[in-house]
C-alpha cells in the first residue's frame, strides 16, 4: 500500500516536482491507472478534489488526470499507448500547482468557515466540497433565525487578515477529545486510528484532517459567501467563493 506522502508536507502550496517510478499499471472503463512509488500528489477525499500534474520522461509527457486512494494509490493517465505500460524508469512527477494552490486556500478557508458558523451559530459542519471556483459547507444549525450570513463572512474575513498561523502536526485522539476548538464529533473517524494528523488555525480551529492547506491565513485573500440556501431542517448549505 502506497504511503501518502503528501501527509508529510506543509503548507501543500507550491509543491515541488519529484522523481518516481511507475510500479504498475491497470486499465478501467479505457482509462489507465499507474501505481508509483513514491507520490505527493493528493488523491480526492474529504471534500477535496484530487491533484492533477504530468509525469515525464525523454520519451513522454503525459497528464495526470485524476488520483484515487484505494487498495493502491492510482493515478489516472487517461487513454495511452499500450507500449507505455511496459516503461520500466525513472519519472518525472509535477503536480499543477494553481490547481493545488487554490484548493489550499479554498480548503483553510472551510476550516475557518466551520469555525466560525460553531462560534456565532453552534452550526455543526456537515458536509464539504471544496471546489476551484466555489466551495459549499453544509452546515446542521438547530434554530436557522440566528444565522447571519454577513457577520460570518466578516469573522472569517477578519480571520484572513489577522494573518493567523496555520500548522500541521500528529496528535493523539484522546488529547483533543476536550478541547473546545475541535468541533468534529472524533466518533466519526476509525477507532483504530490513534494518531491524527491534525490542521491548527491558531485559535480558531484544530480539526483532524488529510487535505492540504496554506501556512498562514493571509495566504486564503478574502472570501465571499455567495448563496445560503436551506437543504431541509436543521441544515443550510453556504457557498463561498475566493475574491
Amino acid at each position: 500500500m502506497n504511503e501518502l506522502l503528501h501527509l508529510k508536507q506543509h503548507p501543500g502550496t507550491n509543491p515541488k516536482s519529484f522523481t518516481s517510478t511507475i510500479c504498475s499499471a491497470e486499465v478501467v472503463d479505457g482509462d489507465t491507472w499507474v501505481e508509483l512509488s513514491d507520490s505527493y500528489f493528493y488523491p480526492s477525499g474529504g471534500g477535496q478534489p484530487a491533484d492533477h500534474g504530468y509525469l515525464e520522461n525523454e520519451s513522454f509527457s503525459i497528464p495526470i488526470q485524476d488520483v484515487k486512494k484505494r487498495a493502491k494509490l492510482l493515478h489516472n493517465i487517461g487513454i495511452i499507448d499500450s507500449d507505455l505500460l511496459l516503461f520500466e524508469g525513472t519519472v518525472s512527477a509535477s503536480i499543477d500547482i494553481k490547481r493545488r494552490n487554490i484548493l489550499s486556500r479554498m480548503h483553510t478557508a472551510q476550516h475557518l468557515i466551520s469555525a466560525a458558523a460553531d462560534e456565532l451559530f453552534s452550526g455543526r459542519t456537515i458536509g464539504n466540497q471544496i471546489g476551484l471556483d466555489k466551495t459549499r459547507i453544509d452546515i446542521g444549525i438547530e434554530d436557522r433565525s440566528k444565522f447571519d450570513k454577513e457577520l460570518l463572512e466578516q469573522l472569517v474575513n477578519d480571520g484572513i487578515e489577522q494573518q493567523i498561523s496555520v500548522t500541521m502536526g500528529l496528535e493523539h485522539r484522546s488529547s483533543l477529545t476536550s478541547n473546545p476548538l475541535v468541533r468534529v464529533n472524533l466518533d466519526l473517524l476509525p477507532k483504530n486510528v490513534e494518531e491524527l494528523r491534525v490542521i491548527t488555525i491558531e485559535g480558531r480551529d484544530i480539526c483532524p484532517c488529510a487535505g492540504t492547506h496554506v501556512s498562514n491565513t493571509k495566504e486564503i485573500g478574502e472570501i465571499q459567501i455567495n448563496k445560503v440556501k436551506s437543504k431541509g431542517a436543521g441544515k443550510l448549505r453556504v457557498e463561498y467563493s475566493l475574491l
